[in-house]
Order: structure tokens, then C-alpha cells, then sequence
């Protein structure tokens, strides 16, 4: 364990050797410092080219290894966006529909969920519940199969019935599923073709058991003070929800891609980031894979992640500014707070007025934040 005091000269190094003429950099470290951050990388992508792109404080505590632009983090649970592109990905090549029932994608599901589309799935509105709460017995620390998966998440009732609301959960192993059955091969296998070699994204993998990662950061769980190692197992099976593992320039890279047309035809992109309709007519704020909300007139999609194994990350992409901003950082302080505060803090130099100086955070309720009439 080490206390948030013993890694703030190395901090103030860092912030003199840095330029004090870029506000972003003085920004980022005086947050990192106060927030008690030991490694962080972040991109700014305006226009469709990379304006910023910098790594601050060290990669390794144990090591004193400093963090870069190529330092390689996981996502968490911004893995569910490329999970989102996959299923796109098939429905452009015709293999699938985003209202096909997921149950035909699955073995041995149970009857109750027979309604459920993928769209309802990747959208949040299935009434399923996560795999990891309750008693069901999921443990991180082995392999499943994809039936023994189902049969699992299968033990736990539905919630509400689909598309009757809108309630955010780790139900994208399913996801996975479907793109295996439907592409005839492993979810990760489509993915590193498809998505990451076909953008050249070469730091972008998912996370397996064993692998040595050259630049990867170590990941921390800071509380009370103290920093102490994340949970490093994770099953496969579970790559669809949060398995991505990349670099914060790869991760800039993808985004031009896919705002660019590169990745998506328009007509998939318009389907990921509209709003999805819940059986009832209200809307709710969120596409497949996105967070989607505006804020002071600026109109903005988002996704948060963290990891039991000690990261944390947020993209934001200010749609009509033309302005995205990835921030990656090896340590998840309670919910990724600190590293969305400080995406808000870095896309308001570039973007003024997209946050509200001077106010603290507040938590508020999801039908408050995301349903509307």
C-alpha cells in the first residue's frame, strides 16, 4: 500500500519538466495531484485531427515508469461501444437485425426471455440483470462457456418487462454471443479483425489471463488514502462488457474513424446515437453504446469505465464542436469520478461553457437524467 502523499513529487517533477504555456497540461496536474492520480494519458481530438495527445505522472508506481501517449489502459466499460459497433457491423454485412430476438443467438435460453431484442440489450432496456450481483455464484476468477453463461444469468427474474424501461447493466456478454453465432467465430477473434487491425489500432486488444502487455500500465484501487492492486482476473467470456485494453492514441484513432465514416456507414452511426423509445413513448437518453445528452446548448455522447482491476476511463464527444476527449488513468478512486471531472475541466478549454464553474457535484436520479417525454 502506498499513501497518496508519496507520489507527489513525482508529480511536481513532472510538472516542471512539462510546458507551462499549454493550460491543459497545468490543468491535468493539478488535478491528478489533488485527486490523488498516479498515472493518466489523455487525448483531444478536434475536427477530426488529434490536437492532444500526452501522458502524465508514472504508468508504475512499483517502477516509476512514466506514462505516455502509448501507455496501454483497460476501458472498462467503454468496451460495450465496440461491442455496439461488432453488432453494426454485422447488420451492414446482413447477418443480423437489430430487433432479431437475442434468444435466437443463444443456447438453451430461458422462456421469459423471448422478447428480448439485441436492440433491447444493447440499449439497456431488456430488463435483464447483471451477472455479477446477487447470488448466483459468478466468479471472476474462471472460464465459462457460453451456455454455462446463459444458464447463470438465467437464475435471476427479469426486472421490468423489455422496452418498459430504461436501467444501465453488464448484460453485454450476450452481446457477444450473437456476434459469434452470427459471424462463426470467437467475439474477439471479429473484433481484432474487423475493428482494430482493420483501423490499425495496434495497441488494442482484450484482456486474457497471462498475457504480458508491453506498456501497460498497472491499475490501483485508491481508498482512504492508500493505493493497493485491482483484481487482475476476467473471464472471456465477459470481453463484450468491459475486455478492450488500448492506448489513449489508438483511442483517438478509432474515434476519427468512426466519425469519419471509416468504420460505420451514417445510417448505423444515426442508429447507435438516437435516443431509444420504451414501449411507454418516452424516450430515453442513451443509443447502443452511447450516453447521449446536451448540456448549456452543446450536445455531447459520452460513456464512463472502470475496473475491479484498478482503471478508469471516459470519452466525451461534443458532437456539433467537433471536439472529443478521451481521458485513461490506472486508478478507480470510487466510480471514475475524477476522471470524468477532469474530461469536463479539459473539454471546456477547448469547448467554453460545457460545464458550470463553480458548482459541486451532485449525483441525480436516472429517470431525472435520461427519460424524457
Amino acid at each position: 500500500m502506498r499513501p497518496v502523499v508519496s507520489w507527489v513529487l513525482l508529480a511536481a517533477a513532472s510538472a516542471a519538466a512539462g510546458s507551462a504555456a499549454d493550460p491543459v497540461d497545468g490543468y491535468v496536474r493539478a488535478e491528478m495531484k489533488a485527486r490523488g492520480i498516479p498515472g493518466l494519458s489523455l487525448a483531444v481530438v478536434k475536427g477530426g485531427q488529434v490536437v492532444k495527445s500526452e501522458g502524465y505522472g508514472v504508468a508504475s508506481l512499483e517502477l516509476d515508469a512514466s506514462a505516455t501517449r502509448d501507455t496501454i489502459y483497460e476501458i472498462g466499460s467503454i468496451s460495450k461501444q465496440i461491442a455496439a459497433n461488432a453488432i453494426l457491423l454485422l447488420v451492414e454485412d446482413g447477418k443480423i437485425r437489430l430487433d432479431d430476438p437475442v434468444s435466437s443467438y443463444l443456447d438453451n435460453p430461458p422462456a421469459r426471455w423471448a422478447p428480448i431484442t439485441i436492440r433491447h440489450v444493447l440499449t439497456h432496456t431488456a430488463g435483464l440483470a447483471d451477472f455479477d450481483t446477487g447470488d448466483i455464484g459468478f466468479s471472476y476468477r474462471r472460464e465459462y462457456s457460453a451456455r454455462e453463461f446463459v444458464d447463470l444469468l438465467g437464475r435471476q427474474p427479469l426486472q421490468f418487462a423489455p422496452g418498459e424501461r430504461w436501467n444501465y447493466t453488464n448484460a453485454f456478454p450476450l452481446v457477444g454471443m450473437v456476434v459469434e453465432r452470427a459471424a462463426g467465430q470467437p467475439y474477439v477473434d471479429f473484433v481484432e479483425k474487423r475493428i482494430f487491425a482493420a483501423l490499425g489500432l495496434r495497441s488494442a486488444r482484450f484482456k486474457r489471463a497471462g498475457d504480458v502487455v508491453p506498456h501497460r500500465a498497472d491499475g490501483y484501487l485508491l481508498k482512504n488514502g492508500e493505493y493497493t492492486h485491482g483484481e487482475s482476473a476476467r473471464p472471456m467470456i465477459i470481453a463484450a462488457n468491459g475486455g478492450v485494453m488500448m492506448s489513449v492514441a489508438d483511442f483517438a484513432a478509432w474515434d476519427i474513424a468512426l466519425t469519419s465514416g471509416r468504420l460505420l456507414k451514417p445510417e448505423s452511426m444515426a442508429a447507435m446515437t438516437s435516443p431509444v423509445r420504451l414501449t411507454s413513448g418516452k424516450t430515453v437518453s442513451h443509443g447502443l453504446g452511447w450516453f447521449m445528452d446536451t448540456f448549456n446548448g452543446h450536445e455531447f455522447g459520452a460513456h464512463w469505465g472502470t475496473t475491479v482491476a484498478g482503471y478508469s476511463a471516459v470519452i466525451r464527444r461534443y458532437v456539433n464542436d467537433g471536439v472529443t476527449v478521451i481521458v485513461l488513468a490506472n486508478v478507480d478512486e470510487g466510480g471514475g469520478f475524477a476522471v470524468d471531472a477532469i474530461s469536463k475541466g479539459v473539454a471546456n478549454i477547448y469547448v467554453p461553457g460545457v460545464i458550470v464553474q463553480g458548482l459541486e457535484p451532485k449525483a441525480d436520479s436516472v429517470e431525472k437524467s435520461y427519460v424524457k417525454e
